[in-house]
């Protein structure tokens, strides 16, 4: 297989690092409770331009996990290295990701987001590589479109079972003991099984990309059918309207979930082979210091408002230390994180041929 990059990889990760900086932008708007409403999913609530940054960050995750994989199969990396990116990745989460969200490492409440759970699929690749691609498309699909068949199932809290089972299918909150708790905030089997298709996927895209396009037209043409009947795919139906249509679960990813994101991701892929954007693309090569460059700034700007105005922040007693007043208006939200990528863009660049290949 061969082991180049592919730009179209590189351009749709830097696309959705962009949408991924506006949507945590959004984190500091004004509003009750510092956020500007509870669920940015309500339009009864929500400005119209909140609800539709909102839908275009649901690409984010899907999208870095199905480019995880593919991009663990073109580049022929070993299993042991994936192992050690993997192990990488959830030392990140414990420590820097969780940092970054609160500036305060001894806050009650640990995350296992998205950074944890591409860890663990990422080891889970390393297992992958001693199988046939059909083989690894089979676990993956299975994976990606049985898990919501145990939605029902669920375990008494402090058992064994309900642990095991926050990990690895439903989000829930653990205590951890002395006053500390975790909250799996994205369950790992979908995560798993969407790096695994990716990985099956590669050979796909570098020998046929036209296949690549027909699959993501039929992810497209199958969330569309499986939300409009509400048959199978999803714990939350569609009341009908609009918002609720796209109002689909992303904790776990839910079968149309990953449909309503990773269709489109596939139809950018084939049809995006041969476009170049070097600004883009130099995201999506850096994105993981991207992620966590953008994570520590934006909250470094915000707390440096609060102190520039007087306001008191509080690290200790709210998350993040962001006063309970503080916000910007929702106009604001697109000049800001253009500011923020503005400031990042020449430190990845000084960052690309410094990072440590030997992960």
């Amino acid at each position: 297989m061969q082991r180049q990059r592919e730009t179209a990889i590189d351009l749709l990760r830097g696309l959705v690092m962009v949408i991924m900086v506006i949507d945590h932008t959004q984190e500091y708007q004004a509003g009750p409770g510092r956020g500007l409403v509870t669920d940015p999913m309500n339009l009864a609530v929500t400005p119209g331009i909140v609800y539709f940054w909102r839908i275009l960050a649901h690409f984010c995750a899907p999208c870095f996990t199905l480019l995880m994989g593919m991009s663990a199969a073109i580049s022929g990396a070993s299993s042991g290295k994936l192992v050690r990116r993997g192990l990488v990745l959830l030392a990140l989460e414990a420590t820097v990701m969780n940092w970054a969200w609160t500036f305060n490492p001894l806050w009650h409440r640990y995350f296992f987001q998205v950074i944890g759970a591409l860890g663990c699929a990422m080891i889970a690749l390393a297992g992958a590589r001693r199988f046939s691609a059909s083989v690894v498309a089979g676990v993956g699909v299975a994976l990606v479109a049985g898990h919501n068949l145990f939605d029902g199932v669920h375990f008494a809290a402090g058992t064994a079972g309900h642990w095991v089972w926050s990990l690895l299918h439903e989000k829930n909150l653990l205590a951890l003991g002395g006053g500390f708790e975790v909250r799996t905030t994205y369950p790992i089997v979908p995560v798993v099984g969407l790096a695994l298709c990716g990985y099956a996927l590669a050979p796909l895209y570098t020998g046929r990309s036209r296949w690549v396009e027909r699959l993501g037209g039929v992810a497209c043409g199958a969330f569309v059918v499986l939300r409009a009947t509400g048959v199978y795919g999803d714990p939350h139906g569609w009341d009908g309207s609009v918002a609720s249509f796209f109002n689909v679960t992303k904790y776990p990813l839910s079968l149309q979930f990953v449909l309503m994101t990773v269709g489109p991701a596939l139809l950018f892929l084939a049809w995006g082979r041969g476009w170049r954007q070097a600004q883009l693309e130099q995201l999506g090569r850096t994105a993981m210091f991207f992620y966590i460059g953008h994570l520590v700034l934006l909250h470094a700007a915000a707390l440096g408002v609060a102190v520039g105005m007087g306001w008191p922040i509080d690290l200790a007693g709210r998350f993040g230390g962001i006063p309970e007043q503080m916000g910007f208006p929702v106009w604001a939200t697109a000049p800001l994180a253009g500011l923020a990528i503005a400031v990042l863009y020449p430190w990845c660049r000084w960052y690309e041929p410094r990072r440590w290949r030997y992960l």
